[in-house]
């Protein structure tokens, strides 16, 4: 008998149980389930922060890719990149842990796409990082062998974060490799610099048949579709979830 799908009706009323604030920009939340007991989704979807708004009867809802693995049904993992006098940043940076918050979902089609092609390119920015990752922890151990490449930009050196968990994430792939790639580096930079969609080219994505995951700015996924069609790439190879 099959699953019933998941009603991204629902209200899920789930714990923080954790936060991690990894600069001053980013914070991620672990969530744990508690009403109802499951929460089940696809690795690309996102979920919708329930967001209460002074004086107003319904609260507002703000849209946070899922950073985690699909095979997890007791709770996801959520990057929050802060958004100056933003209505979520602001409640969002005043939780301090064991908070009950509303979320409704999952949304979202952004699926990986299977069997995947030999190359896959992730291109992110702010906290785009999230899609990516729940589709390398969800899938990392049927598709070890697939030629992985990310793309991660940030503005300052001082933005980079997760770091450490892309590292052990390396330890699951045969062929993953990853860059940090600066728009507004120091003088002593030595990594990538620049914007993602410009250095796609390094990857010989036009000798290798790839497939493109985009997710971040508006402005990045525009401009690297452009890029992309340039080079003839199939619409069915391109995929991306802009959000500012």
């Amino acid at each position: 008998m099959s699953e019933a799908k998941p009603n991204p009706r629902t209200i899920h009323k789930m714990r923080v149980a954790k936060i991690v604030d990894y600069n001053p920009q980013i914070r991620e939340l672990f969530i744990e389930t508690e009403e109802p007991s499951e929460f089940r989704f696809k690795a690309g979807q996102f979920v919708m922060l329930h967001v209460p708004e002074e004086g107003k009867p319904k609260p507002a809802l703000r849209a946070y890719s899922i950073a985690s693995s699909h095979d997890n049904k007791k709770g996801f993992q959520l990057i929050f990149k802060s958004v100056e006098n933003g209505l979520a940043s602001n409640y969002v940076w005043a939780l301090k842990g064991g908070e009950t918050l509303n979320f409704t979902g999952p949304f979202g089609r952004v699926f990986f796409v299977e069997p995947p092609t030999e190359q896959i390119m992730f291109l992110n920015t702010g906290s785009g990082v999230s899609q990516h990752l729940s589709y390398m922890l969800s899938f990392k151990d049927q598709y070890p062998d697939v030629r992985y490449r990310m793309l991660f930009g940030v503005r300052h050196e001082a933005d980079i974060y997760y770091k450490p968990q892309l590292e052990e994430l390396k330890k699951s792939f045969k062929d993953f490799e990853y860059h940090f790639v600066l728009s507004r580096p120091p003088e002593s930079w030595s990594g990538k610099k620049g914007y993602v969609q410009t250095l796609m080219h390094e990857f010989n994505y036009e000798q290798i048949q790839t497939t493109f995951y985009l997710c971040g700015n508006g402005a990045m996924i525009k401009d690297a579709k452009a890029l992309l069609e340039q080079s003839s790439i199939p619409k069915e190879r391109i995929w991306a979830e802009a959000f500012d």
